[in-house]
């Protein structure tokens, strides 16, 4: 008896060393994809309001856009760009964290609840303080209010439906998780496309959304790795 509960407490012992080395790993991995964002973004922020340097290249891409894209374009890019509007995103956000909810996964709707609402306060607080204002190279019929940087559009692609697409991926295999993969990167980049095509953002302004979005759900990646190895290390020393 005394021999095998202290086989019993030496794997307990060597199980939990190798799940906290790879916590560790993972909140070493979440801080330096989080340190890495925040480097790029401060460099886009810097090129795009202290030195200007990208004003040629968005407008060049703008242009080609408008010039090489043919007249049926028009009503899809209404509806991916109606796709990424706080209307629609927050009912579906809604409605796919009851969905986790009623299904047991409270930990993905928690998470996917606080991608989608984080990332608006976000891309609202840095629209408020960069104020960039829209581009007017072409009519396109379509107009859009408040500032410019960062799009909140691609932010809320990347951290709604991105997200979305990655919990529901984690818990398929083979085939169907890749497609469900895939389906989400193409929503966010048509949606990101959109507002290039009906002119109302820059192409910085699509990358910075971008780059916003996977700061915040890092972030909060780190927080629930570091809750998780909390309430661990609270079970255990019970």
């Amino acid at each position: 008896m005394l021999r095998r509960e202290f086989l019993r407490r030496e794997i307990s012992g060597r199980l939990s060393r190798r799940l906290g080395f790879a916590l560790t790993v993972q909140l070493a991995a979440g801080l330096v994809l989080s340190l890495g964002i925040i480097v790029l973004f401060a460099q886009i922020v810097d090129e795009v309001f202290v030195e200007e340097e990208t004003r040629r290249f968005d407008e060049a891409v703008l242009l080609w856009i408008h010039d090489h894209s043919p007249d049926w374009f028009y009503g899809p890019m209404l509806f991916a760009t109606a796709l990424g509007y706080y209307w629609v995103v927050l009912p579906l956000s809604g409605l796919a964290t009851y969905a986790f909810y009623r299904a047991g996964f409270k930990v993905s709707a928690t998470l996917l609840l606080t991608s989608v609402a984080g990332g608006l306060v976000l891309t609202t607080v840095l629209k408020s303080v960069f104020q960039r204002t829209r581009p007017e190279l072409f009519d396109s019929g379509y107009t859009a209010s408040f500032y410019s940087f960062p799009s909140a559009h691609a932010t809320v692609a990347v951290g709604f439906y991105g997200t979305l697409a990655l919990l529901v991926a984690w818990r398929l295999k083979g085939f169907w998780r890749w497609t469900v993969v895939s389906v989400g990167i193409a929503l966010v980049l048509l949606i990101g496309f959109s507002r290039l095509y009906l002119g109302v953002h820059y192409p910085t302004d699509i990358i910075a959304g971008y780059l916003a979005a996977p700061l915040w759900v890092s972030t909060i990646g780190i927080c629930y790795f570091l809750w998780r190895a909390l309430h661990g290390s609270r079970k255990a020393s019970r």
